[in-house]
């Protein structure tokens, strides 16, 4: 789709379809490896728990099963760190997907304190923040991941859009939206939000153009 022009005016409502979408595409936490299935890494170590919480999780399984599996890993004594950053990524993405994103955010976190420069860690922080509606912060999340050099640059652009106009910032929202489609071109949900603001700058025209010639 072609770049939609900027409306003047524009709700502030954002569909939730608009959160959701990028949510459940966007649990980027994939090595080059596994591109196949960016929700999940696999983890290499000898625990049979962590193996199997990597299975469970790369097939979307969000019981409690899954949890428990990845919570059993995490205690395994002989745990690497690298091994720990993977695991808490993978519980991480779980829980968000379960809508228990103050958990999520644990993990996250815990992440970012081992490795301050983990750019999945960071935009997994975003999309947990972005659903929690604490719109700041997860700008903020999503903008250092995308300077450290996320995976999926396009899914970052795109919840930050959601954050901004979340926070009335309609033109960086924008902007954004566009970026994501410039980067991965006729991709949906980006697709959706720019036709979203032609739709709307159309009705914009078409009201103003009514109540000019009413009067």
């Amino acid at each position: 789709m072609s770049r939609a022009l900027l409306p003047r005016r524009f709700s502030l409502a954002i569909p939730a379809f608009a959160i959701t979408v990028a949510l459940a595409s966007f649990g980027s936490v994939a090595g080059a490896q596994q591109r196949t299935d960016p929700s999940a890494v696999t983890v290499v170590g000898r625990d049979p728990n962590a193996r199997r919480c990597n299975d469970l999780v790369m097939r979307g399984d969000i019981s409690d099963a899954t949890v428990e599996q990845c919570t059993e890993a995490l205690n395994y004594r002989r745990l690497t760190q690298a091994a720990q950053i993977q695991l808490r990524i993978n519980r991480g993405v779980t829980l968000m997907r379960r809508q228990q994103n103050e958990q999520a955010l644990v993990d996250f976190d815990a992440v970012i304190e081992l490795q301050p420069r983990h750019p999945e860690a960071q935009v997994n922080r975003g999309a947990a923040l972005l659903q929690l509606r604490r719109y700041g912060p997860a700008i903020s999340a999503f903008t250092e991941a995308l300077g450290l050099g996320v995976q999926e640059p396009y899914k970052a652009y795109f919840n930050r859009g959601a954050a901004r106009e979340a926070l009335g910032d309609i033109r960086g929202a924008y902007e954004d939206y566009n970026t994501a489609l410039d980067i991965y071109p006729d991709w949906g949900p980006a697709n959706a939000e720019l036709q979203r603001f032609a739709r709307q700058r159309r009705q914009h025209l078409e009201a103003s153009q009514g109540g000019t010639s009413d009067q």
